[in-house]
């Protein structure tokens, strides 16, 4: 496979600040618990977070001041705030549709888009489930005949891209009401797509969970692949402020250097999507201090 873009442009993601009070959210869904990470080198802020209820966690979206996660097993989505308590869950029956086998989400204009493949829980199968930010249903939109397996979702020129598991439509275009706008990619190459993130050059990055596995660069407007680099049942991606990749699998979270293009592991769990978030104040101080002084401590070595 190529090698990944390695010269990137982060001038503006520093000069924001984020990097001051932000991190990358994980949930380990094999030791149900919440994982921070340095959004600029990737390394870890915190490995315990706080514990999460369990229910296979798969995206942990950052909502206003709560911390949505999809539990793709427990047909929820739970709500946190930044210190770990749990503000409730969202689940059941809806008259819009419920929610049974849950995955990746994403929040476009106030609206969270959740992607929802059973039918159970008075759930509508494979579709969209859309949700206000106060967690009040406002609906859905199918997807069996265009992303039969919906796994994520990414804001994108106005509306959302849907990435699937199914290989009829890798990933494929809405507008955000749910009218389909067309195929953004689908190709041999890329298989069984999972989460989405934008890269720092404006392309679309994407995890192939299925043989050949890796990370694609597509490009933003046409779909099609520009680049790739090698991974293994890849689940979630983003790219850290220093232009390396930050990707998970079942076996933890690596960090792909563009340097010498090679992956290293640096967190051991079950690997899931990868979400940047600027933490509210205080809360932020409360939820990641350890990390903070651990990770000062080690750079004063």
């Amino acid at each position: 496979m190529n090698r990944l873009i390695s010269t990137l442009s982060v001038a503006a993601f520093l000069a924001s600040g984020a990097l001051a009070t932000g991190m990358i959210l994980m949930p380990d869904s094999t030791n149900n618990r919440m994982v921070a990470f340095n959004p600029f080198d990737g390394s870890v802020m915190n490995p315990n977070m706080f514990a999460l209820q369990g229910g296979t966690p798969i995206h942990a979206l950052p909502v206003g001041n709560e911390i949505w996660v999809s539990e793709q097993v427990g047909d929820r989505i739970s709500r946190w705030d930044y210190s770990g308590n749990l503000l409730g869950n969202i689940g059941g029956q809806f008259a819009g549709g419920g929610l049974d086998n849950v995955r990746g989400m994403g929040l476009v204009n106030n609206v969270v888009y959740v992607t929802n493949a059973g039918t159970a829980n008075n759930a509508p199968g494979a579709a969209v489930v859309m949700f206000d930010t106060a967690g009040n249903n406002l609906g859905f939109f199918g997807t069996a005949t265009t992303a039969p397996s919906p796994f994520g979702v990414l804001a994108h020129q106005g509306g959302i891209l849907v990435s699937s598991s199914s290989a009829n439509d890798d990933i494929h275009k809405y507008d955000l009401v749910g009218n389909s706008l067309g195929t953004f990619h689908n190709s041999t190459t890329l298989n069984f797509a999972e989460q989405m993130n934008y890269a720092a050059n404006g392309n679309v990055l994407v995890a192939g969970f299925s043989s050949p596995a890796g990370t694609y660069e597509l490009d933003v407007n046409t779909g099609a692949i520009v680049n790739s680099i090698a991974g293994s049942g890849n689940r979630g991606v983003i790219q850290l402020g220093n232009g390396n990749i930050l990707w998970s699998n079942a076996s933890g979270v690596h960090i792909y250097d563009v340097g010498t293009n090679n992956s290293t592991l640096i967190y051991a769990g079950g690997g899931r999507y990868l979400e940047y978030t600027a933490v509210p104040e205080p809360a932020s101080l409360l939820a990641i201090g350890a990390g903070l002084a651990l990770l000062a401590r080690r750079r004063r070595k």
